[in-house]
């Protein structure tokens, strides 16, 4: 009989310390919670002050000018290029450069074209002889543009500029000296050339009799509108002008 009463109390003792143990780890627990409970909330109080400092300031940033006003100038940004890192420099300029030179291209391809001519020798006629001078007959071999045309025998320049003037006669049976000259008659003075190029060329007196040379000129010369350009050769009449793709006269433009 004692010893069941001896095992009653000593479960019953067992019970209230499994009791009191489990009392103390969910006092303890709790407490615990409580303390994270308050160390959240004070984090998340700084945490919302911090994101109401950064808003202020990015409102701040936002709402101030751009650039202001120093005595009457226009004040410096307050980034330099040396606060700027230097990859992020390398970047912007090489987009700078791409950018400038699209502009580049894109301005070429709106450019009109060059305006060329060059005449030949219509081998269907025979040079025209006017007293001391013979003209030849020309035809069209080349043309590119409006700036420059055909009008009989010259050419006509309709854009005021610069231009490149060149010409080729193919003589035979030379003389000592043959050539000719490139005039041009200008609008506001007709009736009187100007002399542009000359060209000249000497051959000795034992050049065999059928023998034959090229005399070829050219330059730049500033024209203006309606300018016309003319190809004249002093006639001898024991010089052949040879009619043939060998002889030309032309002009480019070149602004």
């Amino acid at each position: 009989m004692c010893d069941l009463t001896h095992l009653s109390n000593l479960r019953t003792s067992v019970c209230l310390t499994s009791l009191t143990m489990l009392y103390n780890a969910l006092l303890s627990l709790t407490a615990f919670m409580f303390c994270l409970s308050l160390f959240l909330v004070h984090r998340a109080s700084v945490l919302e002050n911090d994101f109401r400092k950064l808003q202020g300031d990015i409102i701040l940033q936002l709402n101030q000018p751009r650039s202001e006003g120093v005595n009457g100038k226009v004040a410096k940004m307050s980034k330099t290029r040396e606060d700027i890192k230097p990859s992020t420099l390398q970047k912007a300029q090489s987009s700078a450069k791409i950018f400038s030179r699209r502009v580049k291209r894109e301005q070429g391809s709106c450019r009109a074209p060059t305006s060329f001519l060059q005449l030949t020798a219509n081998t269907n006629k025979q040079p025209d002889i006017r007293g001391n001078i013979a003209v030849i007959p020309w035809t069209v071999s080349v043309q590119q543009g409006n700036a420059i045309s055909q009008k009989e025998n010259r050419i006509v320049v309709q854009e005021d500029g610069y231009y490149l003037v060149f010409g080729q006669v193919l003589f035979e049976r030379p003389s000592t000296v043959v050539g000719y000259i490139i005039q041009s008659w200008g609008s506001a003075n007709k009736g009187t050339s100007t002399e542009l190029l000359c060209c000249l060329q000497d051959m000795p007196d034992e050049t065999p009799p059928n023998s034959a040379n090229t005399c070829y000129t050219a330059g730049l010369v500033q024209l203006q509108q309606d300018d016309e350009l003319e190809l004249v050769i002093p006639y001898k009449p024991e010089v052949l002008i040879t009619m043939d793709v060998e002889t030309f006269f032309g002009v480019i433009q070149l602004n």
